[in-house]
């Protein structure tokens, strides 16, 4: 198995080994454990180790496989999530008016982060996250005039790799917590569906709203990782920017006044195909060749009589605090936290009503204290019928709902009659039931551990066992069965020193 997380670890960038792949294996390793709750470790296990060293390495490597496509798909989607989590929902049911909404809690509030949201009102997202990254996109633009997220492809490559490295782990840090979050969304969904046909209704529920919560954790943290990224962000057009032009071989502006012009021909450059034919000299083609040895100019300073844009101010318009909605009236700033809990309590009562409605399909309650192993009446659970003729596997106190795992299967009529219900427990190493079931008739045979004199080891037979109940993985540690009463003390003499052997027939 290390062998196989080698190799997949081989062919995976560490980039994405740390902000897709091993978020995915633990996302799948929670589904995993999940599922064998519900079936059963013991069962689980027992399974696994039927099948064989061959089929268990194939079936690891199809895991690994699968979560490393699992991992490239969602990395080539993450920024579709990002997307939504800056606060793009057009396309989502109401999506437009939930975000105008939302974006009024930043127009009307204050945040410590709000210098680093846009400058202009009118641009502010619904999210946090989103204002940071957008007055990371804008800030280019308020200050030099160029449009960050035309120039970003064209300036990263020329940006010096000490810079790269360190914002590409800024940028894998955000990555990584937009992962988690998603993720943690999707446990909550399928944990909490799986959850509920499997596991009782509070596991359910604690899949559920686990998920959510791990969701709303890896949110806050891309709020958190979005600062320092937006300020990379910004950093590279405050420092590098003359850099593109020096790739492109295009002249620096003399003056503050001159710069905005220049970005906005190459904008358009890069954009529509063509600068404005009155303004194709401030691309800055150069007019003659600079000498080999000429040093590059300092960056200019602006200057105070410039009439370069400036960052303005925020915009102080009343009317912006409250926008009028479709219906006339005005649309007031959404508490968002408040309806995300409210959501959350909602998902966690959809998934105890489906739980309880999945595990006990029948509404099984039951009508008196039902004790281990005793055959159960048709009065004794009340509900549809369905139950007589079983047995509970442990003590159900009356009133209790009855899971349909902890009864065992219908046993004949009859079946128990003139039986005793006994628990054996042999040494460790020394019970041989793996092919049992619960419900079944078999043959109890004990086999002397010591040999007589002639090298014979005895044994005893009880035939017409009935096996109530089996614990343990391989091998079987206990055993529960019904024999007949005359036969008791004589099996109870003689299992201390003896191999425990349950046979059984099949056809």
């Amino acid at each position: 198995m290390g062998g196989l997380v080698e190799a997949a670890s081989a062919v995976v960038d560490r980039r994405l080994l740390t902000t897709t792949f091993l978020p995915v294996l633990v996302f799948l390793s929670a589904l995993a454990a999940v599922a064998v709750a519900g079936v059963g470790w013991v069962t689980a296990v027992r399974w696994w180790a039927g099948l064989g060293a061959e089929v268990q390495v194939v079936m690891s490597g199809l895991v690994l496989a699968g979560a490393l496509l699992f991992s490239q798909l969602l990395a080539v989607r993450r920024a579709g999530l990002i997307r939504v989590y800056e606060g793009y929902w057009d396309g989502l049911p109401y999506g437009e008016r939930l975000a105008e909404r939302c974006r009024l809690r930043f127009v009307a509030g204050e945040d410590q982060r709000r210098s680093l949201y846009p400058v202009d009102e009118s641009r502010l997202m619904p999210t946090a996250l989103g204002n940071i990254l957008r007055g990371a996109e804008d800030h280019s633009g308020d200050r030099y005039g160029i449009d960050g997220v035309t120039a970003w492809p064209r300036l990263y490559p020329t940006l010096p790799d000490s810079f790269r490295q360190t914002f590409a782990a800024a940028a894998g840090d955000l990555d990584l917590m937009v992962t988690v979050s998603g993720l943690g969304l999707a446990f909550s969904l399928a944990g909490g569906v799986l959850g509920a046909l499997l596991l009782p209704w509070y596991w359910a529920l604690g899949c559920c709203w686990g998920g959510l919560v791990v969701a709303w954790w890896g949110y806050r943290g891309a709020v958190r990782a979005a600062e320092p990224y937006g300020e990379l962000f910004r950093s590279a057009f405050d420092v590098y920017r003359w850099t593109l032009l020096d790739a492109m071989g295009l002249r620096r502006p003399t003056e503050y006044g001159g710069e905005p012009e220049q970005w906005r021909q190459l904008d358009k450059l890069w954009v529509i195909g063509a600068p404005d034919s009155t303004h194709v000299a401030s691309l800055g083609y150069p007019t003659t060749a600079p000498a080999a040895d000429t040093p590059n100019p300092a960056e200019p300073v602006p200057d105070k009589d410039s009439t370069a844009p400036r960052a303005s101010p925020p915009l102080q318009d009343s009317s912006l605090d409250l926008v009028p909605s479709g219906n006339g009236r005005k649309a007031r700033p959404l508490r968002l936290g408040l309806w995300l809990v409210a959501g959350a309590v909602v998902a966690g009562i959809v998934v105890v009503v489906g739980s309880l409605a999945v595990r006990s399909p029948d509404g099984w309650v039951a009508a008196r204290t039902l004790h281990p192993y005793r055959i159960l009446a048709a009065t004794d659970v009340k509900g549809p019928a369905g139950t007589a003729g079983r047995y509970a596997l442990r003590q159900i106190e009356e009133g209790e709902q009855v899971p349909p795992e902890v009864l065992g299967p219908r046993l004949p009529s009859g079946a128990v009659d003139g039986k005793t219900v006994i628990t054996l427990r042999p040494a460790p190493g020394h019970l041989y039931a793996d092919a049992a079931a619960r419900g079944t008739t078999a043959t109890l045979r004990l086999v002397h551990r010591t040999a007589t004199s002639d090298g014979e080891a005895t044994s005893r037979t009880f035939p017409g066992v009935i096996v109530l109940d089996l614990s343990g993985g391989e091998p079987r540690t206990s055993l529960v069965i019904a024999l007949p009463v005359d036969r008791v003390e004589n099996l109870l003499d003689h299992v201390a020193d003896s191999d425990v052997y349950l046979v059984t027939t099949t056809g």
